[in-house]
């Protein structure tokens, strides 16, 4: 573990001490998720403002039994039962867009970036025509957190932005009829969003840098992607009381940023080599661990396997080229990459 002053985190890396954090939320918790840097702009803003901050800090950012409440109504939506109900319909989408693409594109704006968005749309209900608001509602977002210097336009573009979606997500039946008050509705609807897009995008495009037409252990390719190549890099977290973690003494109030990426990769547990055969234990750490394990795992991973086999039933080509990477603190895959997605066999 090693201070990390541009983000005023101890940076955390080590597979062990990763897992026992995040197995320990009343030490450690998820409060400030998104960064000390977020949380010291939400200390000084006037309430409606800071209302419209707080709206990341839902299921990801939530502790204990207001975690565990929303968690419950969050799962309704992700029961093994509702994803296993969404394969045909997510086959058909990622059919339908891979055959509309011209003979050149870029797979990350043209196919995964408005693929995700569609699933996240039909999971909350949203009809097709309004999709297209999710990017206003997802951009800014990612640009409060991407780790650079909070400016008064990105605090701006995030309100706006906020406000939109507000006003949309409050005439939406996401959610409703549980036991959320209106703010963590919106917030779970938010967390939804910005996640189910965002990390599915990166998983797809890390994806297809990878795919092998001879490798047919897809459950496995799509885990391997997810252990080397994690769509999210690792979160906040901040100590509750004094502790000593890593060999390193911790004050109540230190933040810690959990690099699930480096655990991944953690030489004692783990080699570099790409293997769709790898045993499941010990689990990577790409989907997180402990009582914030990623809420949508189990639909990632059935949208990956659907759209490398969909893929894989094509002559597509990766355009070579050096492949421009997302420049973020936590989100990670290209920004860029271009493809020939080929032509399904007569």
């Amino acid at each position: 573990m090693e201070f990390d002053p541009r983000i005023n985190a101890q940076r955390l890396t080590a597979y062990a001490d990763l897992r026992a954090v995040l197995a320990d939320p009343v030490t450690f918790s998820s409060r400030n998720m998104a960064g000390p840097q977020v949380a010291a702009v939400a200390a000084v803003l006037p309430p409606e403002q800071r209302r419209l901050l707080e709206l990341m800090s839902s299921l990801n950012a939530a502790d204990g039994s207001r975690h565990a409440r929303i968690r419950a109504t969050a799962n309704q939506k992700f029961t093994q039962t509702a994803v296993r109900q969404m394969a045909d319909p997510i086959r058909l989408r990622a059919r339908k867009l891979l055959d509309e693409l011209p003979g050149e594109a870029d797979f990350v704006s043209e196919f995964a970036a408005p693929f995700a968005l569609g699933v996240v749309g039909d999971v909350l209900g949203v009809p097709e025509r309004d999709f297209p608001l999710f990017r206003e509602f997802v951009a800014p977002v990612l640009e409060l957190t991407s780790g650079e210097e909070i400016s008064e336009r990105v605090l701006g573009s995030y309100f706006t932005g906020m406000n939109e979606f507000c006003a949309y997500f409050g005439r939406s039946d996401a959610f409703k009829g549980g036991q959320l008050s209106e703010q963590e509705r919106l917030s779970l609807c938010l967390a939804v969003v910005v996640a189910g897009t965002d990390s599915t995008t990166n998983l797809l495009a890390s994806m297809l840098l990878r795919l092998d037409r001879r490798e047919r252990r897809l459950g496995g390719v799509v885990e391997e992607v997810v252990r080397l190549d994690p769509p999210f890099i690792g979160f906040f977290r901040t100590a509750t009381r004094p502790v000593t973690t890593a060999g390193v003494k911790i004050a109540e109030g230190d933040h810690l940023f959990l690099d699930y990426a480096a655990g991944n990769r953690d030489p004692r547990v783990f080699t570099e080599d790409f293997d769709p055969g790898r045993p499941p234990v010990p689990a990577h750490l790409g989907f997180g661990h402990g009582p914030h394990y990623c809420l949508g795992a189990g639909l990632a991973r059935l949208q990956g396997r659907i759209v490398a086999e969909e893929l894989l039933d094509r002559s597509f080509e990766v355009v070579e080229q050096p492949v421009r990477r997302r420049r973020h603190l936590i989100s990670n895959g290209p920004a860029e990459l271009r493809f020939r997605p080929g032509r399904r066999p007569a």
